[in-house]
C-alpha cells in the first residue's frame, strides 16, 4: 500500500512576487514500494485546484487515490504533488511578473528538492486542463530536466478554447473597474457561470499577456481583439510551440488524453497535436474517452502504466 508524506520547500524562485503569495510551499509526497529505478511523477493541479485536490475522496466516480489503489498494486512509483495555488486561484506553470515564476518553480526549486531527496530519477509530468497545459509546456520547454509527460485535455488551440470566453467576459466587466470586480469576486461565497469564466480571463491574462499587469486581450470599452495581447496568447498555445520545438520532444514519452464531450472544446486542441505528432512520425500514446472536461482520473489507469511498465 502507498504510503503519502508531508513536505515544505522555499522557493527562491516565488520570492518577491507580484501577488505576496508564500514562498514556503508545502509538497505531498507519495510513495509506493520505490528502489533505485523509480521514476518520479509530479502532478500538477488543474486551475482553482491544488495539490491537496487529488487527494480528494469521490464516491460519484474515480478519483485520484482510488486510482492509485489499482495501480499500486503492480507497480513502483513517487509522486510529488506541488502546492502551486496563487491569488488568482490556480496556475498555468509559466513565468509571468503579474504572477510569478512557477515555470521556474517547478523547473528548478521543485527539481532541485526532489534531487536532494531521491538522487537522479527519470522525472515525469502530469495533469488535467490546466495541469495538462503545464505538463506539456514545461517539458518541451525543459527537454533536458524531463523524460515525458501526461496532458489530460491541456488548454490548446485557444481559437476555440478560450476565445468563445472574451464576450462573456467582455459583458461580464463592462462598465465596471477590474480591481474592483477582482475584490468582489474574491469577497463572495458564491459566483455564477459567467462571472467564473470572466475571472478565469483575467486570470489568464495575467499568465499569458506578459505585461507587467493583467492585460486583457480585448479592448474592455468596446470588446474589440487587442491583436498584440492575443498574438502573445498564442504563441503559447501547444498547437504552436509544437511546431517550433518538435525535436525537444521527439525522444520524450508523450501522452495525450481526452474526451470527446469536452464542454471547453479542447478535445479539438488535443486531436490537432495527435495529427501533428502523428505526419512527424513521433512515437505517442493517444487516446480518446466517452467523456467531458471534469472527472476524468480513470483516464490514469492508461496513462500511468505507460510510463511506470518501463520501471
Amino acid at each position: 500500500m502507498y504510503q503519502i508524506k508531508h513536505d515544505k520547500i522555499i522557493a527562491n524562485s516565488l520570492k518577491n512576487n507580484a501577488l505576496k503569495d508564500p514562498y514556503e510551499r508545502n509538497i505531498t509526497i507519495i510513495e509506493n514500494d520505490i528502489n533505485d529505478k523509480t521514476p518520479v511523477m509530479i502532478g500538477l493541479a488543474g486551475f482553482f485546484g491544488t495539490s491537496y485536490s487529488f487527494l480528494n475522496r469521490n464516491y460519484t466516480s474515480l478519483d485520484f487515490l482510488t486510482m492509485l489503489d489499482v495501480i499500486s498494486k503492480k507497480y513502483s512509483f513517487i509522486i510529488i504533488l506541488p502546492d502551486t495555488m496563487t491569488h488568482f486561484h490556480g496556475n498555468q506553470y509559466t513565468n509571468s511578473k503579474t504572477v510569478g515564476n512557477y515555470e521556474n518553480f517547478i523547473s528548478t526549486d521543485l527539481v532541485n528538492h526532489i534531487k536532494n531527496l531521491y538522487g537522479d530519477r527519470d522525472l515525469y509530468l502530469f495533469g488535467k486542463s490546466s495541469g495538462g497545459f503545464g505538463s506539456f509546456t514545461l517539458t518541451i520547454n525543459h527537454p533536458d530536466i524531463f523524460s515525458g509527460f501526461i496532458d489530460i485535455s491541456g488548454d490548446s488551440y485557444f481559437e476555440y478554447s478560450y476565445l468563445p470566453d472574451f464576450p462573456v467576459t467582455y459583458k461580464v466587466l463592462k462598465n465596471k473597474n477590474l480591481n474592483d470586480f477582482i475584490l468582489e469576486f474574491d469577497g463572495k461565497y458564491l459566483h455564477n457561470t459567467d462571472e467564473i469564466t470572466a475571472f478565469n480571463i483575467i486570470a489568464m491574462s495575467a499568465f499569458y499577456s506578459r505585461g507587467d499587469g493583467i492585460d486583457l486581450p480585448f479592448n474592455i470599452y468596446d470588446g474589440t481583439i487587442k491583436s498584440e495581447i492575443w498574438g502573445n496568447w498564442l504563441s503559447i498555445d501547444p498547437v504552436n510551440v509544437i511546431k517550433n520545438k518538435l525535436n525537444n520532444i521527439k525522444n520524450k514519452k508523450v501522452i495525450l488524453q481526452t474526451g470527446f464531450k469536452d464542454e471547453f472544446k479542447i478535445d479539438i486542441g488535443m486531436n490537432i497535436l495527435n495529427n501533428y505528432l502523428t505526419e512527424n512520425n513521433v512515437n505517442h500514446f493517444f487516446k480518446e474517452y466517452d467523456a467531458g472536461h471534469f472527472n476524468t482520473n480513470h483516464f490514469y489507469l492508461d496513462s500511468f502504466p505507460e510510463i511506470l511498465k518501463n520501471y
